[in-house]
């Protein structure tokens, strides 16, 4: 009896100092807030004399997990000390999304809803809890009523405070995305103008380096253009006397048969041609220099043709006039060559020129390598070039531009080689599914300490007075590759030189 009526004097006791410490709740009254601290410190007086509150009293160490996403909750958690941080899973990870301390609850959804945790909490240093269930609650509403009404009111504070938050959180989500919208279309402007200040850039390394080959291509376009003229005069000159004399030849068809000779003539090697100047000589010794040359151009088929009209000093026109037949096939020949010629060139150059502002293509990029040899073929005209390029898959790429790559490249290789040396240009195709294209020459090399630096847009050797030939265009080669998402390296090359080799993505049809 006696520990009873001690037990009810230490329950009356808590209940007044209760009443005491925790002010009563008024829902609704401006500008109050519910005050958490004084209700963290009755729990914690009435701990140590209370049995009911000591069973629930829990304390976890730091690192502890209390509650764990998607589990199951049927406990309420009031922390009376230290911190929890509140972490929600995102794939392999965690993010931390809250911190809660004292006069906090946790559990609190899950514990009224019975729905999985939301959150994992986990204890941020030590801390104590008081952790209870259904049943102990409705005791803790007996025997403590003030304190319930305390926890009830915590509850709906709790609760409150929470939707304020995500409200809040909303409008700065809001303010964020609006401010973010602004920045984008900012971001999205300033790229924007840095490709067009890139294509810019490209457009005009292109043109310096065009102008740069200005002389070259002139010089490539002026052989075959000159052998036209020469063709077209000659032709002018002839053809009119062919037609007046072919009657008087026993076979008129004999002017078609040199004729076609002429225009598939194999060339024939000075020496040759010489050896063959002085049979016929020796053979027609009263015929002429210009006459033995003409005939020295036939082949023998050709020349027993026309025997019987060399032998025969009284037919002089009808011999001229087969032989005329003949040289006027190889300049038809040489007008068909050098059109082809000129045709070629100017297609190279149209490719070449490709604009950079256009749509990519799926392309093969062996041939814009060929034509690039091509239009710089002046600078490369003392320089023994070797081409392995094997048949490799086709790269989507903007050509102009990867046109450009293989220029600077190669002028870089000449101008370390001082336009002498060899150049060696290869492809093939990798493992991982990338072309590679290297192009090396027997030049002087790199040095170790520039190898890092020869790609940076404010590095060159040739301002600087350096004797390797690197050019300003290796920092815009290295943007095309980039943008292209290949790479461009450049190592010593076996026996001597540089060698640069790139590396790009096998188109694969979607």
């Amino acid at each position: 009896m006696a520990g009873d009526e001690s037990r009810m004097r230490l329950l009356k006791n808590s209940r007044e100092r209760v009443k005491g410490q925790i002010p009563p709740l008024e829902f609704g009254s401006a500008g109050r807030r519910l005050d958490k601290e004084a209700f963290v410190k009755a729990i914690k007086e009435l701990l140590p004399g209370s049995e009911l509150l000591s069973r629930h009293h829990q304390v976890y160490e730091e690192g502890e997990v209390i509650l764990r996403e998607n589990q199951e909750n049927r406990r309420l958690f009031v922390i009376l000390t230290g911190y929890v941080k509140q972490l929600k899973k995102h794939d392999d990870f965690e993010i931390a999304i809250d911190l809660q301390g004292p006069g906090d609850f946790m559990g609190l959804l899950s514990f009224t809803t019975g729905q999985p945790v939301f959150t994992t909490a986990r204890a941020s240093g030590r801390v104590e809890v008081l952790r209870v269930g259904q049943s102990s609650l409705d005791k803790i509403q007996d025997s403590y009523p003030e304190i319930s009404k305390v926890i009830q009111g915590l509850i709906f504070y709790n609760l409150s405070e929470r939707y304020r938050r995500v409200v809040t959180l909303h409008m700065e989500i809001a303010q964020l995305s609006r401010e973010l919208e602004k920045e984008r279309n900012t971001l999205r402007n300033t790229i924007t103008e840095l490709e067009q200040t890139r294509n810019l850039l490209i457009n005009q390394e292109k043109m310096a380096t065009l102008g740069e080959l200005t002389a070259g291509l002139a010089h490539e376009i002026n052989n075959p253009a000159s052998a036209l003229l020469r063709s077209v005069d000659y032709l002018t000159r002839v053809l009119p006397e062919m037609a007046e004399q072919a009657g008087a030849l026993p076979d008129t068809g004999m002017v078609r048969t040199f004729l076609e000779a002429g225009l598939n003539r194999e060339v024939q090697s000075t020496d040759d041609q010489r050896n063959k100047m002085r049979e016929i000589q020796k053979k027609y010794p009263h015929l002429n220099r210009s006459t033995v040359r003409d005939m020295a151009e036939l082949n023998t088929e050709m020349l027993a043709k026309i025997d019987s009209f060399a032998q025969n000093s009284d037919k002089p026109r009808s011999l001229r006039l087969l032989l005329d037949s003949h040289q006027a096939g190889v300049f038809l020949g040489s007008i068909k060559l050098s059109t082809g010629r000129i045709g070629h060139l100017v297609k190279s150059l149209k490719s070449y020129s490709r604009d950079s502002r256009a749509e990519p293509e799926v392309a093969d990029i062996r041939l814009g390598i060929q034509e690039t040899l091509m239009i710089i073929g002046n600078r490369l005209r003392d320089i023994e070039v070797s081409v392995n390029l094997p048949e490799i898959p086709m790269v989507r790429c903007y050509v102009g531009e990867l046109n450009q790559v293989w220029t600077n490249i190669v002028i870089n290789a000449c101008d370390a080689m001082d336009d002498t040396g060899r150049l060696y240009i290869n492809c093939g195709t990798s493992a991982n599914d990338m072309v590679w294209v290297t192009i090396a020459d027997s030049g002087p090399g790199v040095p170790d300490n520039l190898k890092a630096k020869i790609f940076d847009s404010s590095f060159t050797t040739k301002t600087a007075g350096g004797e390797f030939g690197l050019g300003i265009g290796l920092a815009i080669t290295r943007s095309i590759i980039q943008k292209h998402s290949g790479t461009i390296s450049v190592r010593d090359r076996m026996g001597g030189g540089a060698e640069f080799i790139i590396h790009l993505p096998v188109y694969k049809k979607i």
